[in-house]
């Protein structure tokens, strides 16, 4: 599948995520590895399709920030203060919390993260984060 087609699918499947909680998803979007997405050798994220102010964050290394933070660990980070977090990359002053979910292909292999940013203090509960979680799922369907 080209780049086009799966950022058309993508931008979708953000919509209908968002949809999960919109009173707190102020910016959603997918950053991708950019081994799978630009076929890089490249650790980086790519920043993908997303719904939300522009971000000047377009790539960030892999090393860096709850983006990095989650894919490196390969699991969901749910940060309530991003302010405190010391791996926060400040996307926009208004962010307060974000939840960073890694997502995976057919195989099982992390190619991708839907990341969340809320301008609301600790906006993801456990039950949010779970229906996200559980709506991840869905994605390798995409691909």
């Amino acid at each position: 599948m080209n780049r086009e087609n799966l950022d058309k699918k993508v931008l979708d499947w953000l919509k209908q995520a968002k949809e999960i909680a919109p009173e707190i998803c102020d910016w959603i979007g997918i950053y991708y590895k950019a081994s799978f997405y630009l076929n890089e050798t490249s650790t980086d994220l790519v920043l993908g399709p997303y719904i939300g102010a522009p971000t000047e964050h377009t790539r960030i290394p892999l090393t860096e920030g709850i983006c990095g933070l989650a894919l490196r660990e390969e699991k969901t980070a749910n940060i309530d203060d991003v302010k405190a977090h010391p791996e926060y990359i400040s996307c926009s002053i208004e962010t307060r919390s974000e939840l960073v979910i890694p997502l995976a292909d057919k195989e099982g292999r992390y190619v991708a993260e839907l990341d969340i940013d809320s301008h609301s203090s600790a906006a993801f509960s456990q039950q949010i984060q779970n229906e996200f979680e559980k709506f991840c799922l869905t994605f390798s369907k995409l691909l």
